[in-house]
């Protein structure tokens, strides 16, 4: 299945989904909190779950010359996001179009009236829009009118720290300067602890 692109229009079966909307770059702990959320909500509701995530990351399109630091290619995340249980993997391009999107556009058109989507979910601290002017209790309130409703997963703990793809990198790339180790190493990773939560079920 080819991933969805947030240009084109939603395929109809797909309108209505319950969305988990971040970077989801490596897909650790804390992000399949967020998109196991998403998946449970979506299945007590009927509707599809979709897994979104940037391409290219946000912070290689403000800073292009910045060391390559990618976890994994969109062909690795969406085995995990459908791995995990998602109906579909959804791409925004971030290019100069999205970056400049204000965070009322973001909610009200792009994400109601472009995707139809009916419930977002996200981390506490995610933010979104032009200058990052959204965060998630801007959601909520956008959402609200629209009818779109929005749900926030608190951080993964681990040894007193988030989980986090910083952390990810981190602990990668120094041993592993091939970015292409890196991601093969982050893969793993995810993979691994994925099997484990789904075996333990």
């Amino acid at each position: 299945m080819r991933f969805l692109d947030h240009r084109e229009q939603l395929p109809e079966s797909l309108r209505g989904a319950i969305v988990a909307l971040g970077n989801f770059d490596g897909f650790h702990l804390g992000h399949q909190a967020v998109a196991g959320e998403a998946i449970r909500w979506a299945r007590e509701e009927g509707r599809p779950s979709i897994i979104a995530t940037f391409d290219p990351h946000p912070v290689r399109h403000f800073k292009p010359d910045a060391e390559p630091f990618r976890l994994t290619t969109l062909e690795q995340r969406q085995e995990l996001y459908l791995a995990a249980g998602a109906t579909a993997m959804l791409v925004f391009h971030f290019d100069g179009a999205l970056a400049g999107t204000t965070a009322e556009d973001f909610v009200q058109k792009l994400l109601g009236d472009h995707l139809g989507v009916a419930g977002v979910v996200t981390g506490e601290d995610f933010t979104f829009g032009k200058a990052r002017g959204g965060n998630f209790d801007k959601l909520v309130s956008l959402g609200k009118d629209i009818g779109m409703a929005a749900r926030a997963v608190p951080p993964v703990m681990d040894q007193g720290a988030p989980v986090s793809s910083s952390r990810g990198r981190a602990a990668a790339h120094p041993p592993l300067r091939d970015p292409r180790r890196g991601a093969a190493w982050r893969q793993t990773r995810a993979r691994d602890r994925l099997s484990h939560r789904q075996s333990a079920r």
